[in-house]
């Protein structure tokens, strides 16, 4: 079966939240008035990678660029938009959308991601999970208020999550990635941050990330570097162990804009 729907599901009900909220921004004071003049809905972004990891995968060994268009409420509460990476070398490429919504410390994220790097025939809305090279990933995570502790658990929804079934038959597994990170030192311009990662499938013993439960475990360190008087951008080195996969790697992003 092919369907294009899932993302715009999600678009509907994250909007809805976003139409409720909206009233909390109807009544507001002068101050806050000329503060929203500067207000943009639209932007994008440019990040820059010597190498791409992702939830304890080696996506891709070579450098890479990622960019990012959005939209965000006035507010600040919802996002949503388009992801897209390219790896120098041409072996990399990759498409998603998503929406996500978040206050009070909760989020709720839904990504539909495509990583058709090995799927040269790959139809832009095919869903079938036999032939399709998305899957649609539902992130729910809290972020503690007293302490710098954030929670996540993620859980693929469909797509090329799948298992064989002893009758031969291909069924979705729902693999899931609960993650914990933790902020070590926070200082005024930089971070270091740790963070391990469980994963598992209610339905087989192997999964989208691999067969062991413990899937990564990660330190990043945070820092703006500054450049000119003026300018600094943000810099970030991340060391990632991958028991499952066997592999350890660094990967050195640059935020341009």
């Amino acid at each position: 079966m092919k369907y294009s729907n899932p993302i715009f599901i999600g678009l509907l009900l994250v909007f809805s939240f976003n139409i409720l909220n909206a009233q909390e921004n109807t009544e507001t004071s002068e101050a806050e008035t000329s503060e929203q003049d500067t207000y943009h809905p639209f932007d994008f972004n440019l990040q820059v990678k010597n190498m791409h990891l992702w939830r304890g995968f080696r996506v891709t060994d070579a450098p890479m660029t990622g960019a990012r268009v959005h939209y965000t409420s006035r507010n600040g509460k919802f996002d949503a938009g388009f992801w897209g990476g390219a790896g120098f070398n041409g072996d990399y490429t990759e498409i998603d959308y998503y929406v996500s919504y978040a206050t009070n410390g909760f989020s709720i994220a839904l990504w539909d991601i495509n990583n058709y790097s090995n799927f040269p025939d790959a139809e832009i809305f095919d869903y079938d999970k036999s032939t399709t090279s998305h899957f649609v990933d539902l992130t729910i995570a809290y972020t503690f208020q007293q302490f710098p502790l954030k929670a996540s658990w993620s859980t693929i929804l469909l797509g090329r999550d799948t298992y064989v079934t002893e009758s031969g038959g291909l069924e979705n597994a729902y693999s899931n990635y609960i993650e914990l990170s933790y902020n070590l030192l926070e200082k005024e311009h930089s971070t270091l941050n740790v963070s391990i990662a469980g994963t598992f499938s209610p339905r087989h013993d192997a999964h989208f990330y691999g067969s062991r439960t413990i899937n990564n475990f990660a330190i990043t360190y945070s820092k703006e570097v500054k450049l000119l008087k003026e300018l600094s951008l943000p810099v970030s080195a991340m060391a990632l162990w991958n028991a499952d996969q066997k592999f350890a790697s660094i990967q050195i992003a640059i935020d341009f804009f």
